[in-house]
Parts: C-alpha cells; structure tokens; sequence
C-alpha cells in the first residue's frame, strides 16, 4: 500500500474515531488497516521514515546492559565457594545486601541461566573425586548417538503394568528400537540391542540413565563387542537424558492415548501405530519442523527444497504479505546431551 493511501485511511480512520465515536480497532478493521500501523503513523506520520534494513534487537547497543565487568563480577559471585550451597535468589539478596551488585534480581537469574547456574546449586556429593562428572555428548549427523530408557504403561487392573523399552537416534528423534514387555531384563535389553544394530548400524555412543538394566554386565558386554561407548546420565539429574524423556512425554500426553491399556497386545498395537504417526507424520519442533524419518533416512534437505520453492512463489505472488523475503527453517545442526542449545526436544 503506498504512503499516500496510508496517509488517506489515517484521516479516515481518526475522523470516524473523533466524530461518529468508533473505536480506533474497529475502524481500522472497517478500512482495512491494521491498527498499529494507525497508532504507529497517525501522529508523526509526516516524520516516520521506514528502515530498509533494520537491525534485529539482540544486535542493538542496549545502552541499559550489564557491562562485562558487571556480568563477570555476578558469575564469580555465583561460582563462589561460599555460594555454593546457595539459590540463585538467595545470592543475589546477599550480594546485593552488601553492594556487591547494582542490578535487578531478574538480571541476576538472567546471567546465571546463561551460564547454566541455575536448577538445584547445592553439592549433593562431597569429597570430589567420587562426583560423577556431567556427561556431554554431542552429535551432528544420524547414528552417531542413541538414548534409550524404560518407562512403565498402565493395565487394566492396578496392578498390571507393561514396560516400554525404547531407543531413539537423538539427531533425527527417529525410534530405531522399541519392545513391551512384563518385566525388565538384561536379556531382553540386549536382544532388542542387537536386533537394532543389525537393522540400523552401530552408534558410537549409547545414553541411558542409571536403571540396572542401562548399567547391567550383559548389556555392557554386548555394547564392548559391537564398539558401542556407553554415557550414562548423573544420579537424580533428571534433565541428562531428556530426549528419552521428552519423547515418552509426548506418547502418554497423546490425545488418543488410553489411561488404562486392556493388556499387554493392546499397549504394543497402540504404542506401534503411535511410533508410526510420530516417525512419518509428526512435524518435530527440534528438527525445523521436519519428521523424525525425513531426517534420518535423508530426505529433510529435499523436502526443505520443496519448501523454498513453494515459499519464493508466494512471495513472488504476493510480496505484500512478508516484511522480507521468507526462508525455509534450516536443516538440523548440532545436537546432543547437555549442549548449550535453542531446541525442542518433544516438539
């Protein structure tokens, strides 16, 4: 729309507002403007000049931020031996009781979550060389590193409960092994294990938390002759295997998921046809919106193609309806366990 039209729908617009009493929303819809481009315009309209290339907020001189001096005094405040033990509240408080810090206490949470300080700070175990270090695997391609973990489905009766053993390949979030079964053994972890390596290929790391089937002779034997490095998550850190735990989150959160199975043959029927929607169907967050097989069998980058394509000729078409020229989410990048990243692990 040109800057003269604009200029015609403002007076319009305010003379509708000021003599027949319409509020500023509704005759801007009647008009066809968008209301902040009234309240934007209206008053300096003569004055406001668009930017060609504006530059994106994280990229401005925030005159108000923390200096570096600032935000390093705040992170040896919160590494101090003496804070240990202490919230994040609780050392700001302190800190800024004695004048250690001139910030607000939201600033301060802001600056320890970037530097991953946040969450339960206290030492559950003390002596140091006996603390399990925090275990960081990253990957940039499939194959590389699986997760697996057990969770337990709910029977008909109380106390009839079913085991969903399930792998995935944390790269794509694709399920390269799954079984359900009454109880939890080492036999029929490794037997699933095998099964899958046969199928899919051997990864280089497999992640598990601290269950006694993850951490069981048979099941490290099985990984050592097939050249598998075995990572396991910290005890009571809930957050070092969270592909796992994302994705049984978002089984037992599906809307046609039962509360209550009839028995074991009804859990695996639904379990496979969901694993089937979720791998095939199911536009992952995580993975720029791609499916799980899309991204592990390789066709992510064609479909994204596909996508360009389809944007460019929309924005050739009607060019009116973008701020800039749109872009396909780009293809997956690096992943892993505890990698400082933006993602969605459920998605």
């Amino acid at each position: 729309m040109a800057r003269a039209q604009k200029a015609v729908l403002i007076d319009a617009v305010t003379a509708l507002h000021e003599q027949a009493g319409i509020h500023v929303a509704r005759a801007s819809a009647q008009l066809g403007l968008a209301r902040s481009s009234y309240y934007r315009l209206a008053h300096d309209y003569q004055h406001y000049q668009p930017v060609e290339r504006p530059i994106p907020h994280t990229d401005r001189s925030q005159p108000a931020a923390l200096s570096e001096t600032e935000r390093r005094v705040i992170i040896d405040l919160l590494l101090a031996e003496e804070n240990s033990d202490r919230s994040v509240v609780q050392t700001y408080w302190r800190s800024f009781d004695e004048g250690l810090v001139a910030c607000s206490e939201r600033t301060f949470y802001r600056v320890a979550r970037s530097q991953n300080l946040t969450g339960d700070r206290r030492r559950t175990r003390r002596g140091g060389s006996n603390a399990r270090p925090k275990p960081v695997v990253a990957t940039a391609q499939v194959g590389q590193l699986w997760s697996w973990d057990i969770t337990m489905l709910q029977g008909s009766r109380k106390q009839d409960r079913y085991l969903l053993y399930l792998a995935i390949d944390v790269f794509s979030r694709y399920p390269v092994a799954w079984r359900i079964e009454y109880a939890e053994t080492t036999q029929m972890a490794v037997q699933m294990f095998l099964a899958a390596f046969e199928k899919y290929g051997v990864p280089l790391v497999l992640h598990a938390d601290n269950g006694a089937s993850m951490r069981s002779t048979g099941l490290l034997d099985a990984l050592e002759s097939a050249g598998v490095s075995a990572s396991y998550s910290r005890p009571r850190v809930s957050d070092d295997n969270p592909f796992s735990e994302s994705l049984f989150k978002t089984l037992k959160y599906d809307l046609s998921c039962p509360e209550r199975f009839d028995d074991i043959g009804h859990a695996r029927e639904w379990t496979e046809q969901f694993l089937h929607r979720y791998t095939n169907e199911h536009r992952h967050g995580g993975l720029s919106r791609h499916t799980p097989a899309a991204v592990f069998f390789g066709t992510a980058a064609a479909i994204r193609r596909h996508r360009q394509d389809r944007l460019d000729r929309i924005w050739t078409e009607h060019p009116e309806r973008f701020r800039r020229r749109p872009q396909a989410p780009e293809l997956p990048q690096l992943t892993g366990i505890n990698i400082k990243h933006d993602l969605s692990q459920a998605g």
